[in-house]
């Protein structure tokens, strides 16, 4: 059995696909290991209920871990860092960008963000005692190669329990799934506000009977829910519904029913010189596809890995084409149900079991 320990400066406060992923891997480890969750001693208030909550939201076995207390963030010593990461045999960090000199056995650097600005010297010497460097896309691999000029060790894929999503019965309904990010935080703004736009002018264009849902919380900060007030504005009048608090069983819901997955993080973003500003991946495509929606997504970041365009799914450049791609299935459902079994068997091949395989080799283990 080896000691392994897992850490993300987020892990404690946010509840996104980073923090999805980074527990997959602690559920794909435990029993066989033993896994600990560290979280910064400046966060040591957040650990009571932690395990539980985040059981709870990503619907994970996490029976065994423990999440404790580590010398990071604002406090901790770069000597503090090395001493106390020495105590595993693997220690596996979701960098933010930024590196210490880690002590463990083996020490695996995991970039979920593809920046696009290099490190400086002393954090270049740092990310150097890092022995595996890994990504969850190709996409971001080719990013931070180039940019960077490291080598990226493995592409990781995100994983999807397609158990947990399934097709119920369809309604006229149009789905995004994402966290709610203002286009001036500097992160990968999931564009409501674009789909939105795109939604009313079909509307306008002679849509009836279609309904276009928004589902996913708001990032903690005052510009992201100034974004979502402006974009609940610019709803006001067509059948548009937010699904902002809504909950896992209600999250199920709204991929069981939709027909249609609409994706377009980085639309208007140019991938080569902002790569972090588009969809590094994009679980939630995967998950509407295991629910039998058919997605018609940008053909920027981790998309076009997911999808095969005209196979399971539709790629789009163009607000023209993804209203021509979306009419097109919604005019024609012997397409969308053909689309719909093929998005259903692709959806398989991000399969747990095929994740927990990766991790497995990246772990040594």
């Amino acid at each position: 059995m080896s000691r392994i320990g897992l850490y993300s400066p987020f892990a404690a406060d946010t509840l996104g696909g980073g923090e999805r992923y980074l527990l997959t891997i602690a559920e794909c480890l435990l029993p066989k290991h033993e896994v600990d969750l560290i979280i910064p001693q400046n966060k040591i208030n957040l650990i009571p209920g932690l395990k539980q909550k985040l059981a709870d939201n990503f619907h994970l076995k996490l029976d065994g871990l423990k999440t404790i207390p580590g010398p990071f963030g604002s406090g901790g010593s770069a000597w503090q860092r090395w001493r106390f990461t020495g105590r595993y045999d693997v220690f596996y960090y979701m960098t933010d960008g930024s590196f210490f000199v880690p002590g463990a056995s083996r020490n695996i650097a995991h970039f979920m963000i593809p920046f696009n600005r290099p490190p400086n010297f002393i954090q270049r010497l740092k990310l150097n005692t890092w022995q595996v460097k890994t990504t969850h896309s190709r996409f971001c691999k080719e990013a931070l190669e180039r940019i960077w000029k490291i080598k990226i060790d493995f592409v990781h894929w995100g994983a999807v329990d397609t158990r947990l999503f399934r097709p119920l019965p369809k309604q006229n309904l149009i789905l995004s799934v994402g966290r709610w990010f203002s286009p001036k935080g500097g992160k990968h703004c999931k564009r409501q506000d674009f789909m939105v736009k795109t939604f009313e002018k079909m509307c306008d264009q002679g849509l009836k009977g279609w309904k276009l849902a928004l589902t996913g919380p708001v990032d903690p900060g005052e510009d992201n829910f100034n974004y979502l007030k402006s974009v609940k504005k610019l709803a006001l009048g067509y059948p548009i519904k937010f699904h902002v608090g809504a909950g896992f069983e209600a999250l199920q819901r709204d991929y069981g029913q939709a027909k249609i997955y609409w994706h377009a993080t980085g639309y208007g973003t140019d991938a080569a010189t902002n790569p972090q500003s588009v969809e590094h991946f994009g679980i939630s495509t995967i998950e509407a596809m295991a629910a039998g929606a058919v997605p018609v997504v940008i053909k920027k970041g981790g998309q076009p890995e997911i999808v095969n365009h005209a196979v399971d799914g539709r790629l789009w450049q163009t607000q023209a084409q993804l209203i021509r791609q979306t009419q097109e299935l919604i005019s024609d459902d012997n397409l969308r149900q053909k689309f719909a079994s093929r998005a259903l068997k692709r959806a398989k091949d991000f399969s747990l079991n095929q994740f927990c395989q990766t991790a497995k080799k990246i772990f040594n283990l």
